[in-house]
């Protein structure tokens, strides 16, 4: 009878000492239930972020009403929500457009980077085993200018995420279309029609003057006007677009001091660089010179639209794995491009 006792006692103290610590453990997931929700309310509306990033991105709400596939005035709601979130105005409303204020242009830093880590660490879930399979080999054939300075400083972002695709890059200016079986997907300005090819818009090629911070300290250009005092650049592929541009910034008779024409355009960029002058520059062409300070534009307007950067695709290789993973893989590159300087709505088409 006493032996039963002590069993009794012992599962009674049992069954106490596993409802203790059920209750702990339901304490603790309330608590830690409690420090999620309030790590949630430190953050401001995401989707807004979202909608945030696409108008400082495209320079207007228009822009980024049809980047997201939404009404303009659904990504106003989402814009005022997120300034009301925050507090204080994070653009200046403008007749043509929309400019970042100071507190916006540091909000887009941080935003900028988390899309970023996120959109890497999707793309690392979402692909791993995918790119695992993929293997083979994509001709790529582009403009040479476009091949230094643009697709080549990325190319090992490509090979990083697929190492079982051989990436052969070739460079020439002729139509794809005539190359025939020679590629598999290239890069041209401006779209290319025809039997065989597949084309379409990859990214904007805007234009603004650009010249070395050494040669802007001796011969300062505040305005269009000082232009006159300087030697402008030229190549062999682009002899009118100095004077498009002019033409857009109202200034057609204006003459420059002096006239150099290269060959091929990374070599007209690359003597802005040297300070031998000012080019008009292709903002995509030049985005690493910008960031490491060896090319600044001085004049932020008008900017001038030339062709667009287009993605031509041989049609008998479209269904290629390789030649898609290459695909979508340059227009993810292409979409990160941000116009630094106005709105790419404002820039006036050629």
């Amino acid at each position: 009878m006493e032996k039963k006792s002590h069993v009794m006692n012992r599962d009674r103290d049992n069954e106490q000492g596993r409802n203790l610590g059920q209750d702990q453990g339901q304490d603790q997931g309330q608590g830690q239930d409690k420090d999620t929700s309030k790590d949630r309310d430190k953050l401001p509306p995401l989707n807004a972020l979202r909608n945030f990033e696409a108008v400082a991105r495209h320079g207007s709400f228009a822009g980024a009403a049809s980047d997201l596939h939404v009404t303009h005035w659904a990504v106003g709601k989402q814009i005022r929500l997120l300034e009301d979130w925050f507090g204080l105005p994070l653009f200046e409303r403008r007749p043509r457009g929309v400019v970042l204020t100071d507190e916006g242009a540091a909000l887009l830093n941080d935003v900028t980077s988390a899309f970023e880590r996120l959109g890497n660490a999707a793309a690392r879930l979402r692909h791993r085993e995918f790119t695992r399979r993929v293997s083979g080999i994509v001709r790529v054939n582009v403009l040479a200018s476009f091949a230094l300075c643009w697709l080549l400083p990325r190319l090992a972002d490509f090979q990083a995420r697929y190492p079982d695709i051989d990436v052969r890059v070739s460079t020439t200016s002729r139509k794809l279309r005539y190359i025939g079986d020679a590629f598999d997907i290239g890069v041209r300005s401006g779209p290319e029609q025809g039997a065989g090819v597949v084309s379409r818009p990859l990214m904007a090629d805007l234009r603004l003057p650009a010249c070395s911070p050494a040669l802007l300290r001796q011969h300062p250009i505040q305005n269009v006007a000082d232009l006159r005092h300087q030697t402008l650049l030229h190549s062999a592929s682009t002899r009118t677009a100095w004077s498009n541009w002019f033409r857009e910034a109202g200034a057609t008779d204006l003459q420059a001091a002096r006239h150099v024409e290269f060959d091929h355009v990374h070599l007209q960029l690359a003597a802005a660089v040297e300070g031998l002058g000012v080019t008009l520059a292709s903002l995509p062409l030049i985005g690493r010179d910008i960031a490491a300070g060896r090319l600044v534009c001085p004049i932020a307007a008008p900017i001038w639209r030339a062709a667009d950067y287009a993605l031509v695709i041989n049609a008998d290789r479209a269904g290629d794995n390789a030649v898609m993973a290459f695909e979508q893989w340059i227009t993810m590159m292409a979409s990160r491009e941000v116009v630094p300087f106005g709105s790419a709505e404002s820039a006036s088409s050629p």
